[in-house]
């Protein structure tokens, strides 16, 4: 099974192998990054650059682009945090802003 299709079934529920979260605002993800940003206002870098400062190795970055697409609305009104995106030459970078 490839990455992509790993990632399919995770977000339909049908995985083969366990262990996989499913993409959901309960993903491990997310409470790393509320860890992270408890104590910070903002951050501004890509999605590599945010595992590697989070010490995150098992969250592939274009899964933390899909989690915070989906769920930016729910995590800003659950913690206060709001993700913006951007592009710059072949780069999304990604803006976090902690309200709280």
């Amino acid at each position: 099974m490839t990455k992509g299709e790993q990632i399919v079934a995770m977000t339909v529920g049908k995985t083969k192998r366990e262990g996989y979260p499913k993409l959901t605002i309960e993903h491990p993800f997310f409470r790393k990054l509320r860890t992270f940003m408890a104590n910070k206002h903002y951050w501004m870098g890509t999605a590599t650059d945010l595992l590697t400062e989070m010490n995150d190795t098992a969250t592939p970055p274009n899964t933390v682009t899909k989690l915070l697409n989906k769920f930016s609305f729910e995590l800003y009104c659950s913690d206060g945090i709001d993700v913006c995106f951007r592009r710059t030459n072949r780069r999304r970078i990604i803006e976090i802003h902690n309200h709280k």
